[in-house]
């Protein structure tokens, strides 16, 4: 059974992904072109659990270095033919994500997971999320670290008083710097979706947890904080949840690759 599963999950990333060979990101760390949205991914070294005798367990994923922004959502939209159980009202949206290298918003979980599916991906796992998030760093509250008075460096959040323009609005995606894993806005601009559905003692038992298991309510995660949430939401620990079927201006999500790991 593992076998096959490993097999499986071979098979799907050749599917899934272009790799470009021998090419890596500014820390060195491999890097691939996925196939249908042409987004820079990076490959996230997560751990998973541990041996009987200590030995880490890795189960590595490829995580979109960006959010995916207005302009690949409305190439699915196109060529998939999807349509929103809500309609999107464009100029609404525009309002706060102008361009097509704005982060897409009023998205809602149904529309994010219809997205990944035809890109090839899925949604990230919570604990996938956070581990990537932290860009390698080990207990530290922001994805760069402990210093808050840095944060307008790496994230766009509410409370720059006007040292930059997108003060309580999204910004283009990657417009500040990435954290040790390459991957920009993990802190602010959207919140972002993930596949888990919402339990509030997530941590009590494991790191990890089956992203279709059980669930006290009937929400997903949000996770990162926004453009017009202060510095406080932007822990790498902060947890937020919303409906399937809802959307917001400060909603939206990125793609991973490869099998979620099992929950240990």
């Amino acid at each position: 059974m593992i076998e096959l599963m490993v097999q499986r999950s071979i098979i799907l990333l050749l599917m899934m992904v272009v790799i470009l060979t021998g090419c890596k990101d500014e820390s060195g760390k491999p890097k691939i072109i996925s196939s249908k949205d042409k987004v820079e991914m990076v490959r996230i070294p997560m751990i998973s659990g541990y041996t009987k005798v200590g030995d880490p367990i890795y189960q590595d994923f490829y995580m979109d270095t960006i959010e995916v922004t207005v302009g690949q959502f409305k190439k699915f939209l196109k060529s998939s033919g999807y349509e929103p159980e809500s309609p999107i009202d464009w100029a609404e949206l525009y309002k706060y994500s102008p361009t097509d290298a704005h982060p897409m918003i009023y998205v809602s979980w149904l529309d994010a997971t219809a997205y990944t599916k035809w890109a090839g991906k899925r949604l990230p796992t919570e604990a996938e999320w956070e581990f990537a998030a932290r860009g390698g760093l080990v207990s530290k509250e922001f994805p760069w670290g402990d210093d808050e008075s840095i944060a307008r460096d790496y994230a766009n959040y509410k409370g720059t008083d006007g040292k930059d323009q997108w003060d309580e609005t999204t910004a283009p995606v990657g417009s500040f710097s990435p954290n040790g894993y390459g991957l920009y806005d993990m802190a602010g601009n959207v919140f972002e979706l993930c596949s888990d559905w919402y339990d509030e003692d997530y941590y009590s038992n494991s790191p990890l947890r089956n992203p279709q298991g059980p669930s006290t309510g009937e929400s997903h995660v949000l996770r990162g904080g926004s453009c017009n949430f202060n510095t406080d939401f932007l822990r790498a620990a902060f947890r937020n949840y919303v409906g399937p079927s809802y959307s917001s201006f400060n909603y939206g999500f990125r793609c991973v690759s490869g099998f979620p790991a099992a929950q240990q």
